[in-house]
């Protein structure tokens, strides 16, 4: 068998446009978690006994989370494999969001928040690293561009989003969202 054009004929297996969406899906996580919360900013800072400054903190907790996060998933997803630190990954981020919800202070928000990036991390990392896997070097400048795309429109999006479930079920429902995106 000549491997040179194995990985296209693993993208044969599963449609091409469920596997894009699903990349799409996982690129998409830090950009949601980044920009769906952030109209509810006043509204933690209030409910959580804050200042716009804490909710603001919140952010930052996750960008630092979502940077360490990035450096272990390359490495522990070429050892271990694609699935399983997705999949840790994603478990990562689903309980975390839900842990969002039942949070005290805006003290204890960036902490999890800064534990959601983690696992929000490996989407991004392992979907790169998945486009590498499954497509030849023709097909991939294309998808990695369709990937940049997703990672354009989720920041542009995800406020409005937010901002609608804000004003109809407040900011834990946000995060409950998150959860369920996961």
């Amino acid at each position: 068998m000549d491997m040179s054009d194995a990985p296209s004929r693993r993208t044969t297996r599963a449609p091409r446009l469920v596997l894009l969406l699903i990349l799409g899906a996982l690129t998409a996580f830090a950009p949601m978690a980044v920009d769906m919360y952030l109209p509810a900013f006043p509204a933690l800072a209030r409910d959580l006994g804050g200042n716009p400054g804490g909710a603001q903190a919140t952010l930052a907790t996750f960008f630092i989370g979502f940077a360490v996060g990035q450096a272990f998933y390359g490495p522990l997803s070429d050892r271990f494999g694609r699935k399983a630190p997705l999949y840790f990954g994603l478990t990562v981020f689903i309980l975390a969001s839900a842990a969002c919800t039942f949070v005290p202070t805006l003290e204890w928000l960036s902490a999890i928040r800064l534990v959601q990036a983690l696992g929000a991390a490996a989407g991004v990392v392992i979907s790169r690293a998945m486009v590498r896997d499954l497509f030849t070097n023709d097909e991939a400048p294309a998808v990695y561009s369709a990937l940049m795309l997703v990672m354009g429109a989720a920041p542009i999006l995800a406020p409005t989003l937010g901002g609608w479930v804000l004003a109809l079920a407040g900011w834990k429902a946000i995060f409950w969202c998150l959860g369920a995106f996961g």
